[in-house]
């Protein structure tokens, strides 16, 4: 008995749970790139319809930039809080989903920035 105790205190110290892991509470304001972003797209000569969303997806928080919310030809690309690319959508390349599961696997979807 004394060795199943031991065995079940080892196993839920191995267990993990998935965090999704930010320390940002602003980012618009705490994430340089994104500040940079939305700076350069209110700048622009050429204003289009530009939004960026915040989802939770696989453990952590990601950003997925729409450049031109009303262009088919324009890809939308996800970013993590480091400016990583993980995933394109859509834009002129066919099968340029690379992150099938997105949509169906991302959750908490709250859109922090659209410049219309």
């Amino acid at each position: 008995m004394k060795y199943v105790m031991l065995l079940f205190v080892f196993l839920l110290m191995s267990c993990e749970s998935q965090k999704t892991t930010s320390n940002k509470e602003n980012p618009l304001d705490d994430i340089s790139w994104i500040k940079e972003y939305i700076e350069n797209t209110k700048k622009s000569p050429f204003p289009t319809k530009a939004m960026i969303t915040q989802y939770s997806y696989k453990g952590n928080i990601v950003y997925l930039v729409n450049g031109c919310v009303d262009c088919a030809d324009a890809p939308s690309i996800l970013y993590n809080e480091k400016k990583e690319q993980l995933c394109v959508f859509g834009g002129m390349v066919p099968n340029s989903n690379n992150c099938p599961d997105f949509f169906d696997e991302a959750s908490d979807k709250k859109v922090i920035w659209k410049s219309f």
